[in-house]
């Protein structure tokens, strides 16, 4: 079985499947190379599981972004794709070229959702830093694939432009999560407790977010 092998200083062995399908292995330095593929051997069902799972969704991705869009993730939904003109996001609604691929189209959804993450989410956390009493000087969208938010020591506030993609409340969360850093630079208890003092179902809308991660690789949105 063909695999990648990563050396460091960690202390186990550890497997993971990359989006394509591929076996990533993690080992400490010194582990002796039988024993990494005896721990392959054991974990063969496993493997052969994800892997297949990995590769028929990269199948999927595929096909996906060879084809016009007929709906994209947005607010929590699968938005239906309108091919009137003028194109852009008008009345709640994604405009688009009707005979062009999604691949094609991704350079300008990503500047579509910027704009849209900009019209809507920058009013939204100012919003809710004044009713929560919190002190934030600027708010800003980014492009940032693999963190939802971000907040400066100065108390600037950053957001995905992909956070759009998400239910509203799963939004909300992540806003209020951001803000309460303006007080705790950290994910101290005192931290959480502050976040659960406005989100008290905190933990389930964070677990919420790897679906919507999920559906947004599916669409190529996080390339």
């Amino acid at each position: 079985m063909e695999y990648e092998l990563i050396r460091s200083g960690r202390k186990t062995l550890a497997l993971t499947i990359d989006k394509s399908g591929k076996l990533i292995v993690r080992a400490p330095y010194k582990f002796p190379q039988s024993r990494i593929e005896e721990f392959i051997k054991e974990k063969s069902e496993w493997i052969e599981k994800h892997s297949a799972a990995a590769s028929e969704r990269t199948e999927q991705k595929n096909e996906r972004l060879a084809l016009p869009p007929s709906e994209l993730p947005l607010f929590g939904k699968l938005s239906t794709v309108s091919h009137e003109k003028p194109y852009g996001y008008i009345g709640g609604c994604i405009h688009l070229p009707e005979n062009m691929t999604l691949e094609a189209l991704l350079p300008y959804l990503r500047k579509l959702y910027g704009a849209i993450a900009k019209e809507t989410l920058v009013p939204r956390t100012y919003a809710a830093a004044e009713r929560m009493g919190f002190e934030v000087t600027a708010v800003r969208i980014n492009s940032a694939k693999t963190r939802w938010g971000s907040c400066s020591a100065q108390k600037s506030v950053n957001l995905s432009r992909m956070l759009i993609a998400a239910d509203p409340e799963l939004i909300d969360y992540v806003i209020v999560h951001e803000l309460c850093h303006t007080v705790h630079m950290d994910h101290s208890p005192d931290f959480w407790a502050l976040v659960g003092r406005y989100i008290p179902d905190f933990k389930e809308r964070r677990e919420a977010l790897k679906a919507v991660q999920k559906t947004i690789s599916e669409y190529g949105l996080d390339k």
